[in-house]
């Protein structure tokens, strides 16, 4: 009851919000127009599409969503940016992907929106985003090379945000008398500790499939602890850092954690059988987006809820600093749309404080990407309900830490997809420096 009164009022507050905002922003501008937006079929876009009458409403324009299975939506993309088809004018998207469009000019350039006051509500606050969500979407393009820049065009703005967290069932750890662990061999003996306890519970959920996916959630996290990267160096000197001794010692560690941790179905999991673990106690704990331990925990969401607690990723043995990447859902505007000033009303709507605000307390918009939304009373009493456990406090302990661990550049997925690859092979009892050193001559065969 509390929440749906809490939901009503939020609601009135954001019309009468949206009502003033009228008064003193033209939203009326593009009256008439009709907009597609794309987007996956995720609990984000349910965030939106749930109030677009009232964005159609406010500003006359007519909006289309089309929204896909995740597999199916990110081939359709590629294929509507790539032909230059109109056909979509919003697009959802990320970062890593981003990098391999922008150079062939797919994506719009939006400073000059966000600049101009005639065509951004002076309300809006881009600067309210996190700084490393706002700096993930920040670079140039020159001679079809990304310059990584913090002072560079902005391409997309963040929708919502994932960031890699620890998360484990309390029920199975304080049944067996375990403890959360803190660093990977910590984390191979909580394993260890689990299967001697109980042999029907998997220690760990985590992604091993072979797609740069598997890569960017636990593995880049815990990588960046034991002093690696995926690339080292600039201009002449641009290298990979997959092979360095650093490089070494994490994946071996990492590979023992693999074998005593995760399912025999490890090399073919991806989130999906992550999220089915944690959410049905298959398994004991997951390194994975933090978010969907939120959305397990949610009142009668699945069997988990209110029994996934949270904490920062795990660390190398001798450093306590831990590291979390970061993959943000973000809206941008086709280069192709032949109506980019209807689709940027759209855009700076949906990511708007209000919006942001609304979403989360639907329990759809999480993580929300803008740090005032983490200070709102409406969301802070959603956020701290004791279903949830210590999610917001332990957002909040980790947000200082979060960055886009990977180096931008264009032809990311190729290196990384042979990350992955690696690490399978490697799992599977490849010896872990050779292996290490092909992947990396192969990535310098990449570069030339």
């Amino acid at each position: 009851m509390k929440q749906h009164t809490v939901a009503l009022a939020l609601a009135a507050g954001v019309l009468a919000t949206s009502n003033v905002l009228a008064e003193d922003f033209d939203w009326r501008k593009y009256e008439g127009t009709e907009i597609t937006w794309a987007y996956d079929i995720h609990p984000y876009a349910d965030a939106v599409v749930a109030y677009i009458d009232e964005f159609e409403e406010l500003t006359g324009i007519k909006v289309n969503p089309e929204l896909y299975p995740d597999d199916t939506y990110w081939g359709k993309l590629n294929i509507q940016l790539s032909s230059g088809s109109p056909d979509w004018d919003v697009v959802g998207i990320g970062v890593q992907p981003a990098w391999d469009v922008t150079p062939a000019g797919q994506l719009t350039p939006l400073k000059a929106f966000i600049d101009d006051p005639s065509m951004t509500n002076p309300e809006y606050d881009y600067e309210d985003f996190f700084p490393a969500l706002r700096r993930a979407w920040t670079w140039n393009v020159e001679e079809e090379k990304i310059i990584d820049t913090p002072d560079g065009e902005i391409w997309a703005i963040p929708h919502a945000f994932e960031n890699v967290q620890l998360m484990y069932r309390t029920d199975i750890l304080d049944r067996l008398g375990v403890e959360p662990p803190g660093t990977l061999p910590d984390l191979t003996a909580a394993c260890m500790q689990i299967t001697k306890a109980d042999p029907s519970i998997t220690p760990m959920a985590v992604r091993g499939v072979r797609f740069w996916s598997s890569i960017h959630t636990a593995p880049i996290s815990i990588a960046r602890s034991y002093g690696v990267s995926d690339f080292v160096g600039s201009g002449e000197d641009f290298d990979t850092g997959l092979d360095s001794a650093d490089s070494i010692r994490f994946h071996k560690d990492y590979v023992e954690m693999i074998q005593a941790c995760a399912p025999d179905s490890w090399a073919n999991d991806n989130w999906y059988q992550v999220v089915d673990g944690l959410s049905s106690g298959k398994t004991a704990m997951a390194m994975d987006a933090n978010m969907f331990g939120f959305w397990n925990n949610i009142k009668g969401a699945s069997e988990a809820s209110g029994k996934i607690a949270f904490a920062p990723p795990v660390t190398a043995p001798d450093n306590a600093e831990f590291a979390s990447n970061i993959f943000i859902w973000s809206l941008a505007i086709n280069s192709a749309s032949e109506k980019k000033g209807a689709a940027w009303y759209f855009m700076q709507w949906a990511t708007s404080k209000e919006m942001n605000v609304r979403g989360a307390t639907d329990g759809k918009l999480v993580n929300p990407p803008r740090a005032s939304t983490w200070e709102d009373q409406a969301w802070v009493d959603y956020a701290k309900q004791p279903e949830f456990n210590n999610f917001y406090d332990t957002f909040n302990t980790v947000q200082p830490k979060i960055a886009l661990l990977f180096t931008p550049r264009y032809g990311f997925g190729i290196a990384m997809n042979a990350w992955a690859v690696a690490m399978q092979d490697m799992v599977g009892g490849a010896d872990v420096q050779e292996r290490l050193s092909e992947l990396a001559d192969d990535i310098r065969e990449e570069l030339e």
